[in-house]
């Protein structure tokens, strides 16, 4: 258990709990969604749905998600209806509706989501993407499940019995909520242990009716928690920043490829990949895979210039009020400090060694990672290409 505050004058509270080690790696294929929705949607066991009427009418707003790697429960409300907003959740959590009614609800509305998904090619080739490296790996499942039918009201509730106060983050900004009543509330579940995963190398190509094809590609990422800025200046360059970086110089505006490249990190607990993706003309597929494979070999190979390294930090630094203006902004890095092992007051820390980076010392860091050369791609495309 731990618990994240942050003081706010501003009249209005967010009140989160962070179950860890509840998302859709740590359950049954489909079982980590479906427990999130219903819980969403379905209200508690006497009130069923009206339990949502009876949040609106006081201007309360309830979600309930779940990832890859953890479930969150998210409220914000105004402060004087605190005391309504945690009974409420309460509620919620030691009377939720899983009933046989309730899952058949859910399955048919979750099905129904996947069918509208299938026209969704970047989400596709995103999907197909993590099926490929993660391969006979939890990671190969999409969080939203492919099994939906075989979910049982055993499985919901097994997998509900890990929401328990040994998983649970606390993170509370505004007027300042009292856990003491979860903490009784939540059960005793032993956590289940953190998974990782590395990546494998693979490609997998998916031919529909499309008229342009999505390319999506990764590759492994080995960076240790006191390298990552040096990632974060790095892919900034090659390609998360936009107008400027390799992937939006090369293929878009030299060559015309795409509207837009991009590449990035994603340092998760189970993985950490850099990734990106882009779109573009069917005649042109196979000329764009082989010129993302191009730019990467020639950033490991050469490096970057002063020029560049200049231009990343004026904007990592100049751009950080931005990133931490909204109490929930900062609420979540806070959590992420916690939750990925960065140590409180990371962010801060991370402009300074940002704003001390040598060339010589990042140019060193890009040439050690040669295993971002192991490239995999996914690509949603059609038979005339």
């Amino acid at each position: 258990m731990y618990f994240i505050y942050e003081k706010d004058a501003l009249g209005r509270t967010i009140f989160e709990i962070v179950f860890k080690n509840t998302g859709s790696i740590y359950a049954k294929d489909a079982v980590a969604y479906m427990t999130a929705h219903i819980l969403n949607t379905k209200g508690t066991l006497d009130k069923k749905e009206k339990f949502y009427s009876q949040l609106e009418e006081k201007a309360i707003n309830l979600t309930i998600t779940t990832n890859k790697e953890f479930s969150t429960v998210s409220m914000t409300f105004l402060n004087e209806k605190s005391s309504f907003a945690v009974k409420k959740l309460i509620e919620l959590l030691q009377n939720p509706n899983f009933t046989q009614e309730a899952l058949e609800k859910s399955k048919k509305e979750i099905l129904a989501k996947k069918e509208n998904l299938k026209n969704n090619h970047d989400y596709i080739a995103s999907k197909n993407l993590f099926k490929a490296i993660f391969k006979n790996t939890p990671l190969e499942r999409e969080t939203i499940g492919e099994n939906i039918q075989n979910v049982t009201l055993e499985d919901i509730k097994e997998h509900f019995s890990y929401f328990a106060k040994e998983n649970a983050v606390f993170i509370n900004g505004g007027k300042k909520i009292d856990i003491a009543e979860f903490i009784e509330t939540l059960p005793n579940t032993k956590p289940k242990n953190d998974l990782f995963f590395k990546p494998k190398q693979s490609h997998i190509e998916e031919k529909r009716e499309v008229e342009q094809s999505y390319i999506y590609f990764a590759a492994p990422f080995e960076v240790k928690k006191e390298e990552y800025y040096l990632a974060k200046i790095a892919t900034f360059i090659l390609g998360a920043g936009g107008f400027g970086s390799r992937m939006m110089e090369e293929i878009r505006v030299k060559r015309g490829y795409a509207y837009s490249a991009y590449a990035m990190n994603e340092f998760k607990k189970s993985y950490q990949i850099l990734k990106g993706h882009l779109q573009t003309k069917l005649e042109n597929t196979i000329d764009a895979k082989n010129l993302v494979v191009d730019i990467i070999n020639a950033f490991l190979e050469k490096g970057i210039t002063q020029e560049e390294l200049d231009s990343a930090k004026k904007f990592l630094i100049g751009s950080e009020p931005l990133r931490n203006e909204t109490l929930s902004q900062r609420l979540l890095r806070k959590f992420n400090e916690y939750y990925l092992g960065l140590g409180d007051g990371y962010f801060e820390k991370e402009l300074n060694l940002i704003k001390n980076t040598t060339l010589d010392e990042i140019n060193d860091f890009i040439k050690r990672h040669k295993e971002i050369k192991n490239l995999s791609f996914s690509v949603v495309t059609n038979d005339k290409n």
